[in-house]
């Protein structure tokens, strides 16, 4: 079953703060971005996305935030967001 990872993140609350109502699947887009697909005009891999709502959202695209807090606190996120998807769908790793 193909699932779409943009479309998942609207039933979700956002990972960071737990709101619900606004969450979108937000690209990864710190300083290794490069590493993830994302170039001029292209965003970061689906894979290399968090399910956050407007506000983190706002936060994370605030180029003000940056350093190695908001780094950590991104890949926080991703990882958050596929230990949602893989616990919800019990998809398994091996």
């Amino acid at each position: 079953m193909a699932t779409n990872l943009r479309k998942l993140a609207q039933d979700e609350p956002c990972v960071r703060c737990g709101s619900h109502g606004t969450t979108v699947l937000a690209h990864y887009n710190g300083d290794y971005n490069h590493v993830v697909g994302k170039g001029m005009g292209k965003k970061a891999h689906d894979l290399a996305g968090a399910f956050l709502c407007h506000k983190c959202h706002l936060h994370f695209d605030n180029r003000e935030s940056r350093g190695i807090n908001r780094e950590l606190e991104w890949f926080k996120c991703i990882l958050s967001t596929h230990y949602v998807i893989m616990s919800k769908y019990k998809l398994e790793v091996k």
